[in-house]
């Protein structure tokens, strides 16, 4: 065991050597300063500074008058420590009243991984996130976000045998698809008050369910913002086979109100349809499908600054002054799924103090017997010392079940971890470690990750 944590770390170690050596180069020069001025240009305003006397010039005008007392130096502009350069342009085409934005998520990663109930580590290295994104607006009114990714590109999976060598293997997941129609737009100053969503997405449930992937704080999301059973990790909303974790097909309401501080999302989705009861001696078939939708909904207030944007992000390295308290329900039938959260994400001097945290309590019901009464609390804190961008970090989650069964087992995991944001979610390098207890188990066990973020939309 001791021989695995020190390969795990001495490849991050490797791994942020390397790109420490990789990202020493010289801060640019913020864009708030002035430029300086140059000899010629001083010479002029000399020249334009010397006022002929506007008085009839006496004996008197011969004796110097005063010298003017010196001004006080302006004080130096802070400095704003965004990364080792300024973020990229985004790739953009626009024709007229339409634009389109292209876009890429990649992720390698080197997993090290224990079990509940095995000796030893697995040892994988793979892409946890292997994304081409596509968005834009067309007419001004109507916005479009694509997202294909495979996630865990080529992980060792035993019980995925698609690419013949037990690796998770080509193919393509549809991430995200959805089109936003902004009527408001046709009011000056109030475009963010609605906004109507309509296809494959992230219903609205907890802070950090509706967060961008690339914009993250640790290396993924909590355990179990989406995962609802220790064994069965599938979301129960998902398709057959392979399908994103989270999202799901609908139309949702969202907007920003009361100067950004207010912020609602709701929705009606597709969640689990019925099937078809088949006719007997004494009833006709019933066709399949008949049951009502899934709805879902979330209010968030933003005590200082709002996010108009669809997804949320994990830190706005300093961009942004992040307070806000949220809480969501989503049910079908007798399932419900509830919680609240807080977010922090504030600059504080030096450094950018971001932390959140999520309740959430889930049942089936006998809509989903498979889905047995439970809670978690996820939280996580950090802080970026901004001149050298570095930040490190500790997260938390606990999952209790009201029964303790082998197939509904108790769950704690602490971690820590350390992350390199040398060009701020563009590209950066997190390391993290956790360890996890579960009862009934045959004993604790660890994990360990180190990432490596490609990421420009």
């Amino acid at each position: 065991m001791k021989l695995m944590r020190r390969s795990t770390a001495a490849v991050a170690a490797a791994v942020l050597f390397s790109s420490l050596h990789a990202f020493a180069q010289d801060e640019a020069p913020s864009a708030d300063e002035p430029e300086a001025a140059t000899p010629t240009e001083k010479k002029a305003e000399l020249e334009a500074s010397d006022e002929k006397p506007t008085e009839p010039a006496t004996a008197s005008a011969s004796v110097s008058a005063p010298a003017p007392a010196p001004t006080a130096a302006p004080a130096p502009a802070p400095v704003d420590y965004v990364g080792f350069t300024p973020p990229p342009e985004p790739l953009e085409i626009e024709k007229g009243t339409s634009k389109i934005r292209l876009g890429v998520l990649l992720q390698p990663q080197y997993a090290q991984e224990g079990a509940p109930d095995a000796e030893k580590t697995s040892k994988n290295l793979y892409l946890r996130r292997a994304g081409v994104i596509v968005g834009g607006t067309l007419v001004k009114y109507f916005d479009f976000f694509v997202n294909l990714d495979f996630p865990n590109l080529f992980k060792a999976d035993p019980a995925n045998q698609s690419g013949g060598t037990g690796k998770n293997a080509p193919g393509l997941n549809v991430q995200d698809a959805f089109a936003t129609f902004v009527p408001t737009r046709l009011f000056e100053g109030y475009a963010d008050y609605l906004k109507v969503d309509a296809g494959f997405m992230l219903p609205p449930v907890s802070n950090n369910g509706i967060q961008g992937a690339g914009t993250l704080y640790g290396v993924d999301y909590f355990v179990n913002t989406f995962r609802r059973n220790v064994y069965g990790t599938a979301d129960v909303f998902k398709s057959a086979g392979q399908s994103p974790g989270g999202r799901d097909a609908g139309v949702q309401l969202r907007g920003l109100m009361f100067g950004d501080h207010l912020e609602y999302r709701v929705g009606l989705f597709q969640g689990v349809r019925l099937g078809p009861v088949p006719s007997s001696t004494t009833s006709e078939a019933v066709v399949g499908g008949l049951n009502f939708f899934r709805l879902a909904g979330r209010l968030q207030a933003n005590i200082l600054d709002g996010d108009p944007n669809y997804f949320h992000q994990g830190t706005y390295l300093g961009k942004k002054k992040i307070l806000s308290i949220g809480a969501f329900y989503d049910f079908q039938d007798e399932y419900f799924f509830r919680g609240i959260d807080l977010m922090v994400d504030i600059p504080v001097g030096p450094v950018i103090l971001t932390a959140q945290a999520n309740l959430v309590q889930w049942d089936g019901g006998r809509f989903m017997p498979q889905l047995k009464p439970a809670s978690s609390l996820m939280a996580e804190a950090g802080v970026i010392i901004r001149p050298i961008m570095v930040s490190p970090f500790a997260r938390v989650e606990f999952l209790a079940n009201e029964k303790v069964t082998a197939t509904e087992p108790q769950e704690q995991r602490y971690g820590g971890g350390l992350a390199f944001w040398p060009f701020g979610h563009n590209s950066n390098l997190k390391a993290f470690f956790t360890t996890v207890q579960r009862r009934p188990a045959p004993h604790a066990f660890w994990a360990g990750y180190v990432q490596w973020q490609l990421y420009f939309f």
